[in-house]
């Protein structure tokens, strides 16, 4: 078996390459880097296939642990707001009161919001609110004070 390993490193090589660029989320680019290195160590004479084995382990385990989170990271970071998100920090006029009972309004875009306040308090209809964040299909707003 031994003599024939490197057919096993370079298919594992292959099949690692080709799940790379059919997604894109670097969930195999570690495997490959590492059946390389053991594709290279197999041509070592004398070197038992569970030496090869250790080194792919190893070396896949190693590359994981030390790039995996900034990868994540990095890939995380450029994921772009969505429509929704945009409507953060916007202002709108308050539709209908939100209170202990019922949730108010806001019409945006020709589209009716219900929306309510982060800590439950009373805003009346007609105040300026700003929507602070989104929880499932409610804004979560608050009253925007007046500078007079």
């Amino acid at each position: 078996m031994e003599p024939y390993m490197w057919i096993v490193w370079l298919v594992i090589l292959v099949a690692a390459l080709i799940v790379e660029a059919v997604t894109f989320d670097l969930v195999s680019i570690w495997f490959a880097i590492a059946a390389l290195f053991s594709l290279i160590f197999s041509f070592i004479p004398g070197l038992p296939f569970w030496g090869e084995i250790i080194i792919f382990t190893g070396i896949s385990l190693i590359l994981l642990i030390a790039t995996r989170p900034f990868v994540k990271k990095f890939m995380n970071s450029n994921q772009s707001k969505s429509n929704l998100d945009l409507l953060i920090n916007t202002e709108h006029i308050l539709l209908k009161q939100i209170d202990k009972f019922s949730v108010g309004e806001l019409k945006i875009n020709g589209v009716i919001w219900d929306c309510e306040t982060e800590d439950g308090s009373i805003i009346e209809k007609g105040k300026l609110v700003q929507i602070i964040s989104i929880k499932g299909n409610k804004l979560i707003v608050k009253e925007v004070k007046s500078n007079d």
